[in-house]
């Protein structure tokens, strides 16, 4: 379980469980390992029958998850708020349940209560890049675009503490660091069978850094369907797919990912350098002037606002 492995780990407690149904750390575990394995309705129904017993706030809070994914953000809510700190204390896996309460917040579009509960989850831990991530996505909601600038770049700082975290991941890390890029996509594909996001973002983030964009867009790409209205995955899918020259799914994802985060720079510059190598010379000029003002000392963008300016003077 501690490896990642949940099929497995599925299978000896389920063995432990028939040789004795009262191993209730087994039943919590094997719920788990369900969950994980987006095995959902043996998950519930494991969980449910825990909400009798002292694993109560565990399966709560499993519960509520469930909920989300379900698109039922209101009994999510009922469910995390019925957990308290002393819980999150007893049961360090669930410690991240603020985090969970601001996302049924904010996709109830109650922005003040969302941005209320990522606070109180970066006040127990600091170093949580998705409760940054989600905050400065409420903060853009609430009209607070500065904060929102600075709560999406520590995100990014702090994005590197997740996949140090990750011991699947990590064995990915060290054979595309070896070279042996055939070996990690085996190794991390089936990692994107799951609705962690984060996990699957991490996995783009991975080949992307090591020069294997095919395989890091298959990520963003996947990362998008699951989270769509996130605008640093958008900027991410645009980003492959502009490397791998793919102009019209990079400039579709690079416009959405503007429109979600009019602030956002790197998006900006992409966008309006795909737009100008698509000669929209008009629309160009408008982002790059955005992007210059979001990036002033970015030559790259002065050196494409220059050329847009030759290129549409009359000869």
């Amino acid at each position: 379980m501690q490896a990642e492995r949940y099929d497995e780990a599925a299978a000896q407690f389920k063995q432990a469980l028939q040789r004795d149904q009262t191993l209730d750390e087994a039943r919590k575990n094997l719920a788990i390992c369900e969950f994980n394995l987006r095995e959902y309705q043996q998950a519930r129904d494991l969980f449910r029958v825990m909400l009798a017993t002292a694993s109560r706030p565990v399966a709560s809070y499993y519960l509520a998850r469930l909920d989300l994914l379900n698109g039922d953000p209101d009994s999510a809510i009922v469910r995390l708020r019925s957990l308290s700190g002393r819980d999150a204390i007893a049961e360090r896996s669930i410690a991240d349940w603020r985090y969970f309460l601001g996302v049924a917040y904010l996709k109830k579009g109650q922005f003040k209560d969302a941005i209320e509960y990522f606070n109180l989850q970066l006040k127990t831990n600091p170093r949580d890049f998705r409760a940054h991530q989600w905050l400065a996505r409420a903060l853009i909601k609430a009209g607070h675009p500065t904060e929102a600038s600075q709560e999406f770049a520590r995100a990014r700082e702090l994005h590197e503490y997740y996949t140090q975290g990750s011991v699947a991941i990590a064995a990915c890390r060290s054979l595309l660091a070896a070279g042996k890029t055939a070996e990690a996509w085996a190794a991390c594909q089936p990692m994107l069978e799951t609705d962690d996001v984060d996990k699957i973002a991490a996995i783009g983030m991975l080949f992307g850094e090591m020069g294997d964009q095919a395989h890091s867009f298959i990520a963003w790409q996947k990362a998008v369907a699951l989270d769509p209205d996130s605008p640093e995955l958008n900027y991410n899918l645009a980003l492959a797919s502009f490397q791998l020259k793919d102009m019209v799914r990079a400039k579709q994802h690079a416009e959405i990912a503007c429109n979600l985060w009019p602030q956002f720079p790197e998006a900006n510059v992409l966008y309006g350098t795909i737009l100008y190598m698509l000669a929209d010379d008009t629309e160009a000029a408008r982002v790059l002037r955005r992007a210059e003002a979001l990036r002033p000392d970015d030559l790259n963008v002065r050196r494409l606002l220059a050329e847009l300016q030759r290129r549409t003077e009359p000869h």
